[in-house]
């Protein structure tokens, strides 16, 4: 039996129909008490809820269980490791190539000891870490950053914009994740696409994507820091931190050398995904 943590997430709802329809196992999902249940396909009949922060209400899921998909956030593998007690044959650990950010900040703790966790307890398991995810649907990263430009064509960006992104389509992680599994226990894969865009870039080709020509605002680092320290300062809301604005100087590019050799990841490049997500909006079809 394959047990799916974190399966009504935005990855998790395209991971759970490809298993049930192309996976001969039965499969389990452990959902948060407050997920949207319904957002799991028809044929997911065993459904367990509880919380990953509490191992005793979560243990009976991992009972029966011979592989693992966890998809939820990796700071929760200390309770896969609890719970597990070593009887288990492969665990696929859905991290984030955050862990590499040289932007030191709680989240990117969490991902590196999460992963430590799985390390130190030897678990057979193999390791993935995607760069920023995006398809159709709300995928909070460029899904937003579309509705922006759909809405209002001016944006601001903090810095220069020529720092790299590498954004990743969310088939081609899915597709990474049955392979993993398919493959069995061993190895650490960054998932990204196939090129590395500029900031820039990227805005031009989501702004191409939605049918208008972005307006660029340029808005120097040192202002954007002070206008995040001054949010802390006064009662005025502002919708980015000190965190994000750094990390918007990183040049995230990465080598998918290994996932490729390993896994056959070929992903799909971000204006070929682009038009696969947004063209049908315009003849009235729907992806989502």
């Amino acid at each position: 039996m394959i047990l799916v943590t974190g399966g009504t997430g935005y990855t998790g709802c395209l991971l759970a129909r490809r298993l049930l329809a192309e996976v001969e196992e039965e499969v389990r999902f452990l959902v948060r008490p407050s997920s949207d249940r319904s957002r799991l396909p028809p044929g997911a009949a065993e459904v367990f809820t509880g919380d990953l922060t509490r191992p005793r209400e979560v243990a009976a899921a991992f009972g029966g269980v011979s592989r693992i998909v966890h998809l939820a956030h990796i700071r929760y593998t200390g309770t896969l490791v609890e719970c597990l007690a070593g009887r288990v044959d492969h665990v696929v650990l859905v991290s984030s190539l955050r862990r590499f950010s040289q932007v030191r900040s709680a989240s990117v703790e969490e991902v590196i000891r999460g992963e430590e966790c799985a390390l130190d307890s030897r678990m057979p398991c193999t390791i993935l870490r995607p760069s920023m995810i995006f398809g159709p649907g709300n995928d909070r990263n460029i899904s937003r950053l579309a509705a922006h430009l759909s809405r209002i064509r001016c944006i601001p960006i903090f810095g220069s914009g020529r720092h790299l992104q590498q954004p990743v389509f969310v088939d081609d992680v899915v597709g990474a994740i049955l392979a993993s599994l398919a493959r069995g226990p061993g190895g650490e894969y960054a998932l990204a696409g196939p090129r590395a865009l500029p900031y820039n870039e990227v805005i031009d080709l989501v702004g191409a994507a939605v049918g208008v020509q972005p307006l660029k605002l340029h808005i120097p680092v040192r202002l954007a820091l002070a206008a995040c320290h001054l949010a802390r300062i006064f009662p005025f809301e502002l919708s980015l931190d000190t965190e994000q604005v750094r990390r918007l100087q990183e040049d995230k590019c990465y080598s998918i050398d290994a996932a490729t050799q390993d896994l056959g990841f070929t992903p799909l490049g971000f204006a070929a995904a682009l038009s696969r997500i947004y063209r049908p909006a315009a003849t009235g079809q729907d992806l989502l």
